[in-house]
């Protein structure tokens, strides 16, 4: 139930946007139509509403018809591969004969804008930055070849944003090197699982330990200091872990919109309706 001025909106159907079960929710309440929509496909996979099955094109208007009437909010749209190559989430799937090949992908709205190295901002997030791209471009590749035709398109993008070779290039190497030695480690314990010995009830360690709830610290980042006083913390093991939070730039400039009048900033909801159709949003 929301409040409105005119009383109260109740959301009988679907979720809020931004809501952060809603994703999940979605996942679950598709899953119910998995064996349908696959079919007898080989190739299924489906995150929410995004579908990438393998399927005859003469086929294809028959199954999305059949799709979109398992219930009535369900107006899924095609997109078929254009020149051998289809877009899906993060990656890019390439059909090249009886061959399936995949590659990192972004959109061509892509501006290629991420966090700058020399904002005033905790080294450990520069890392991530570096190594979330090594991640996902590991996962959305199937070949070295791609694999390595991406990262240099990674690289591209990270000198864009004024990260020097010097640094991206050691923390590419190494997080590729704990990724390959994760995954031979997988290996290696699935194989020895079954040659387990049990350990007798004199053998195996009984000692117990509790360990301290951690709580969290929000402190605004300013610099060195900052990240000084998070290890002192640390070193004396004390019971809290420290998120360190930036400041924007908004919070600095003033305002350029015109003020909005209090009794409008909040608890507003909108509905905008389309006049060619019956379509509608609600915001």
């Amino acid at each position: 139930m929301i409040p409105t001025h005119d009383g109260y909106y109740q959301q009988i159907d679907g979720l809020a946007m931004g809501s952060p079960p809603a994703p999940h929710l979605a996942n679950g309440w598709m899953s119910q139509y998995d064996q349908i929509i696959q079919g007898e496909a080989k190739l299924y996979t489906c995150y929410m509403d995004d579908i990438l099955r393998e399927i005859k094109h003469a086929n294809a208007d028959q199954k999305l018809a059949e799709i979109n009437a398992l219930h009535p909010n369900l107006a899924f749209t095609i997109e078929r591969e254009t020149e051998g190559r289809l877009p899906f989430l993060d990656m890019q799937v390439i059909h090249s004969g009886p061959q399936v090949s995949s590659t990192w992908y972004s959109k061509p709205t892509d501006t290629g804008l991420i966090l700058n190295f020399h904002v005033l901002a905790p080294m450990r997030y520069k890392r991530s930055v570096i190594s979330g791209f090594v991640h996902r471009i590991f996962r959305a590749c199937s070949t070295w070849k791609h694999f390595h035709a991406s990262i240099q398109k990674a690289k591209s993008i990270l000198e864009q944003n004024q990260y020097p070779p010097s640094v991206y290039e050691s923390i590419i190497k190494q997080t590729l090197d704990e990724i390959i030695t994760s995954e031979s480690g997988d290996e290696q314990s699935e194989s020895s699982e079954n040659q387990t010995v049990p350990q007798s009830p004199d053998t195996a360690d009984t000692t117990s330990t509790t360990e301290i709830p951690k709580h969290p610290i929000f402190i605004q980042y300013r610099g060195k200091g900052t990240e000084e006083f998070a290890q002192s913390l640390h070193n004396i093991k004390a019971p809290c872990t420290v998120i360190m939070t930036l400041r924007k730039l908004k919070t600095v400039l003033p305002s350029l919109k015109a003020p909005v009048e209090k009794h409008l900033r909040s608890g507003v909801v909108y509905k905008i309706e389309w006049a060619r159709c019956q379509a509608a949003y609600v915001g």
